[in-house]
């Protein structure tokens, strides 16, 4: 089994004037990919939404790489 590894790096803040809403910036890069992708999201769902692509990108990665 090839091992596969990938890297994200979540930003997170709470804007104040704003009721303390959660704003991100997320950078990720996985195997195969040459650049980093930046994505923001604007609340806690879209942060778990995020990060999901990116695992299930990563999972994908390592079976492309057993197969």
């Amino acid at each position: 089994m090839a091992d596969i590894e990938g890297t994200m790096v979540i930003r997170a803040w709470a804007e104040p004037a704003q009721n303390n809403r959660i704003r991100a910036r997320l950078i990720s890069s996985h195997p195969g990919q040459e650049r980093e992708v930046v994505e923001a999201a604007g609340d806690a769902d879209e942060i778990i939404l995020a990060v999901q692509r990116w695992l299930d990108l990563l999972k994908a990665s390592e079976a492309t790489a057993s197969a």
